[in-house]
């Protein structure tokens, strides 16, 4: 029972097959109009949305665009910003740090520049907007495609947390809660290999994080027995009602 509750609103709060069209219908459009700048191209998607691992209302979708031009990461950010507004004059375009936030009819979608060497290594801008800093582009992804050959149910496990981070404002980055859930499961150390459930995986996190409030309450309610009544605390756990 517990279970399908969890499996149910991991499903609840993932984008259906036509929403996952119009955000590639609304990438394609984007990726024809930064091309075009002489300074942008080779685009590549990254994040969530690579990942497959994307929660509504609190993903973005993320794509990096190749610079070649000269000058600090903000000259990129700028050009980048310039061209958006001219071609979305409608919509609005927020300088974050290190990319830029559109938001396309509902579809959050933060667009990085990214520097490539001579030798393949990648950088994106700092968190001053002066600099160029490395990053390890596919760490993450290679660990959550490990994730997912161990048991898919692990991504309806990391939806699951983002949702309740989002909920509670915990403040955990989203790759952060991919990232420690992958430590934790992949580890040779770990004791995955006896839970085999999603309220087992769900505690076993909250456990090793320092959540022991969140860890006894999900205890409780692996316990409970009354179908009503463990989904009416389920949802009052899951969306802080």
């Amino acid at each position: 029972m517990f279970t399908k509750l969890i499996k149910d609103k991991a499903e609840q709060i993932s984008y259906s097959q036509n929403e996952l069209n119009n955000i590639a219908a609304t990438l394609s459009n984007l990726k024809s109009i930064i091309n075009k700048e002489p300074d942008f191209g080779a685009p590549f998607l990254g994040g969530s949305y690579k990942r497959a691992t994307m929660v509504k209302g609190v993903s973005d979708v993320d794509v990096y665009f190749r610079y070649s031009g000269s000058g600090y990461s903000q000259v990129a950010l700028a050009k980048l910003k310039a061209r958006l507004m001219e071609c979305y004059p409608n919509t609005t375009v927020k300088q974050d740090k290190p990319s830029l936030l559109v938001d396309f009819e509902k579809i959050p979608i933060n667009i990085t520049p990214y520097k490539e060497d001579s030798v393949g290594n990648l950088s994106i801008p700092d968190n001053y907007l002066q600099y160029w800093k490395s990053i390890n582009f596919g760490e993450l992804e290679n660990l959550i495609i490990r994730l997912r050959q161990k048991n898919p149910k692990f991504i309806d496990l990391i939806k699951i947390l983002k949702l309740w981070n989002f909920n509670y404002k915990k403040g955990i980055k989203n790759y952060e809660i991919e990232r420690k859930v992958c430590n934790l499961f992949l580890s040779p150390f770990s004791v995955s290999s006896t839970l085999t459930d999603l309220p087992d995986w769900l505690w076993t996190y909250m456990s090793n994080n320092g959540f022991q409030a969140e860890a006894s309450k999900i205890h409780s309610m692996m316990l409970m027995s009354t179908g009503d009544y463990l989904k009416s605390e389920w949802a009052m756990f899951i969306n802080k009602k």
